[in-house]
């Protein structure tokens, strides 16, 4: 889908200082192979306050509130404008049954707009956008301007950030993009997203649905889930579908954005591991690695669905972003979805430029 007259007006996160991977396998939290194998050095990790008098720490909406606040201060816009504001995360968010948007969209762009929870695992960090463009160009409401917050924090009996998917160190953090059709720094060009709901079964395996979680009595070992599908299936189909998945959604972003791959100044991906073996995520995208934010991933980890907010940020904060270039945002979720973004860059804020004396 091509866009017109949609831009990203601002960013921003709540990420909590990395912890060498070094210090966590000394520590007996995860082993070397996260170091070795999986390329990471370091992943975000939001220590409980434990010196604090009243044992406080930063539950993920409160995490997804402060990176709406510096998202819309550094848009400029007045809260008047904003007519939607959408919540996605992979995991628990501090109270069951309970409307987390809700809870963000009051502490950020105000009582009276709609917060909706969305759900797409990973995914929705950029399918969020494509849902965000879409009701702006509908004319739904009365405002011109969406934020989309994500927040995640791991944790807990269930969710062990080393043990949740082989490969994918689970970080925590909290990400808001705002997207305006009053202008911004960057344009929406084109969105694009594939589906294959037949692969939904490699995120359930062969599990049986149950009343109530189980995450408090058990260990969620995505990796296992995965491992049964596999045993039951055709591994090298499953794999050919995932190709053609991904193949579809990057080709199909830059047909509609009008442009080839060699145009693209940098792609976004997803902070997970290095795959084993000398086959990478740059290879399947026709990229130089450098041209990718895997240096940001191994140093940040997976934030869930703030892979892509959070790579963006640190694009414009390191100064890797000039106007005129074309930026990918390219990520998926299991189900399984795969959206891919192309954004023009057409000034770099000033909450991004570098001081001068």
């Amino acid at each position: 889908m091509r866009w017109r007259d949609v831009y990203v007006a601002g960013l921003g996160s709540w990420l909590p200082d990395p912890v060498p991977v070094a210090e966590c396998v000394a520590a007996g939290e995860c082993g070397q192979e996260w170091i070795d194998d999986f390329g990471y050095e370091s992943v975000r990790i939001a220590r409980d306050n434990t010196g604090a008098s009243d044992g406080s720490w930063t539950a993920p909406p409160d995490m997804a509130v402060a990176a709406g606040r510096t998202a819309h201060e550094r848009s400029g816009l007045q809260k008047s404008a904003y007519s939607l504001l959408l919540h996605g995360s992979t995991w628990f968010q501090g109270l069951d049954i309970w409307p987390a948007a809700s809870y963000v969209a009051k502490r950020t762009v105000g009582t009276a707009v709609p917060g909706l929870d969305v759900q797409q695992r990973c995914n929705i960090g950029i399918s969020g956008l494509e849902l965000a463009a879409a009701h702006l160009t509908a004319g739904l409401g009365t405002g011109s301007a969406v934020m989309l917050t994500t927040a995640d924090r791991f944790g807990g009996p269930g969710a062990n950030r080393w043990q949740l998917r082989h490969g994918n160190a689970y970080a925590d953090g909290a990400t808001a993009t705002v997207l305006s059709t009053e202008g911004g720094f960057a344009r929406l060009v084109a969105t694009a997203t594939v589906a294959d709901n037949s692969l939904e079964p490699m995120a359930r395996g062969d599990e049986e649905f149950a009343p109530v979680s189980r995450a408090a009595e058990r260990q969620i070992d995505l990796t296992a889930r995965g491992d049964a599908h596999r045993a039951v299936s055709d591994e090298t189909f499953t794999n050919i579908r995932f190709g053609k998945v991904m193949q579809e959604a990057k080709q199909a972003v830059l047909d509609d954005a009008g442009i080839e791959t060699d145009d693209l100044a940098y792609v976004v991906i997803p902070s997970t591991g290095r795959i084993q073996g000398p086959f990478q995520i740059h290879h399947l995208l026709g990229v130089d690695e450098e041209r990718t934010t895997w240096e940001f991933a191994r140093r940040s980890g997976h934030i869930g669905a703030g892979d892509w907010a959070a790579g963006l940020e640190h694009l414009l904060l390191t100064g890797a972003l000039s106007p005129g270039d074309h930026v990918m945002l390219y990520g998926g979720g299991a189900g399984y979805t795969i959206t891919t973004a192309v954004l023009e860059i057409l000034a770099v804020p000033d909450w991004a430029a570098p001081s001068r004396p």
